[in-house]
């Protein structure tokens, strides 16, 4: 009281003045609060994005290794851009003539190429495949190389070291043209089961520019060997007559081109957009396919990897199968039973499509087939089944088709008894009902 108005008015305004201290300071503190939340919210946030960042480039690159997808810079500066320089550089011949003098590395090492290329997925038994735009379209393939290539089904071919060494001169040695072929000839013979026609391996050495010069590159030799143990290029060499798969065109180094034709599809996850009076006649085109393989060569060719996008149709109409890596002549998908050392159920004695048995007494596989080419056609390419994470569609699964078609597609996939004959004639039947 002594103290007058004057000394509680102090004492009043350092009350307001902390009450506002406080206040702001609560005020900042909150503030303060809510960045450290929200730096804390946005370095959680980064760290997801980081972490998502990572694993979709390691995603990618495992599905790039894999093949899975394909990319075509991949195509341009793993492949391309390193076979250019070794034909360049590397395996240069006497008098001026090189391994590019062979018509596909002249379309390949060019530098309009990367406007004339596109890639292909899903190949996972090739370092790539792409098409080549140009003097027509074309695919081209590459080998594996030595170190990642599996072991050959039935007999090997000879070890390098065994056709070229050094001699004491320390000149390379090579073998004559007639011992060369007579090795490729025994190498073939093998493969397919029987004699092979010797223009064929004529052929071969003419393609590979083998012989052409009076000294020979060890370098055009050793991609010449990888060529022919290169399952899908062997196999459209040896079968090449009877015109059931796309023809080799041309050689580059270990890469090597074959004829283009339409597949079935292109993404098999797709419904198909043909007319369904267009799916019965693909069905029949295939299906007659099916009768070539089991008539036209000395024993049956069996179809051991089935997929929509593996059959393929030329310019003249033509079926032919397009992925030739598990395309086994009989004897050599019975030797790859035999070679089987030990088994002990009945996926230990299956080559993919191609069904086995195991006979459990002896451990051992029996040298047969038990299902056949029909059967995986119509289970797999005509009703969509499939083992695989993803649903395919059926080419001839519609509400279009008639009860007779479906029972016999049911019955086609489980019974051996099921003929091509029998299919044709309910193909023909549902064709022509459209008629009508």
């Amino acid at each position: 009281l002594i103290l007058g108005d004057g000394r509680c008015g102090h004492l009043k305004g350092r009350r307001e003045m902390k009450i506002t201290f406080i206040f702001s300071c609560c005020l900042a503190k909150i503030f303060e609060d809510m960045m450290k939340r929200r730096r804390k919210k946005w370095m959680l946030l980064s760290v997801v994005v980081l972490v998502l960042v990572v694993v979709m480039v390691a995603l990618r690159d495992a599905m790039l290794a894999s093949r899975i997808i394909c990319s075509t810079t991949d195509i341009l500066h793993n492949h391309i851009t390193l076979l250019c320089k070794e034909v360049e550089n590397d395996a240069k011949l006497p008098h001026g003539h090189t391994l590019s003098s062979q018509d596909l590395c002249r379309e390949l090492c060019v530098a309009d190429v990367p406007s004339r290329i596109t890639c292909h997925t899903f190949h996972l038994n090739k370092p790539t495949v792409f098409t080549l735009y140009g003097s027509g379209k074309k695919v081209i393939k590459s080998v594996i190389k030595p170190e990642d290539q599996e072991e050959s089904i039935g007999e090997s071919a000879a070890d390098e070291e065994e056709v070229y060494w050094k001699l004491k001169s320390g000149n390379q040695y090579f073998p004559t043209k007639d011992n060369l072929q007579s090795m490729v000839n025994i190498y073939i013979s093998n493969f397919v089961g029987n004699d092979i026609d010797k223009a064929i391996i004529s052929k071969l050495l003419n393609l590979s520019k083998l012989y052409h010069s009076e000294t020979e590159t060890l370098a055009n030799h050793r991609n010449f060997w990888l060529l022919i143990q290169d399952h899908e290029f062997l196999t459209s060499f040896a079968f090449e007559k009877l015109q059931l798969f796309p023809s080799v065109l041309g050689t580059c180094g270990t890469y090597y081109a074959m004829q283009h034709l339409e597949p079935l599809t292109e993404n098999p996850m797709l419904p198909f957009e043909l007319t369904w009076r267009k799916r019965l006649w693909k069905a029949l085109d295939i299906i007659k396919y099916i009768r070539q393989l089991e008539t036209v060569w000395t024993e049956p060719i069996h179809l051991c990897d089935v997929k929509h996008d593996h059959f393929g149709w030329n310019d003249k109409g033509k079926v032919m199968f397009l992925d030739l890596d598990s395309v086994l002549p009989e004897t050599s998908l019975l030797k790859t039973m035999e070679n089987t050392p030990h088994c002990s159920d009945n996926e230990d004695c299956s080559y993919f499509d191609c069904k086995g048995r195991c006979h459990l007494k002896t451990s051992k596989c029996e040298l047969k087939r038990t299902n056949t080419n029909l059967q995986v056609i119509c289970d797999k390419i005509f009703l969509g089944n499939t083992e695989s994470l993803f649903s395919l569609y059926g080419l001839l699964v519609s509400y279009e088709a008639n009860e007779e078609l479906r029972e016999a597609l049911e019955l086609c996939k489980t019974n051996r008894g099921m003929t091509v004959d029998g299919m044709v004639d309910v193909l023909t039947k549902a064709s022509n009902s459209l008629l009508y």
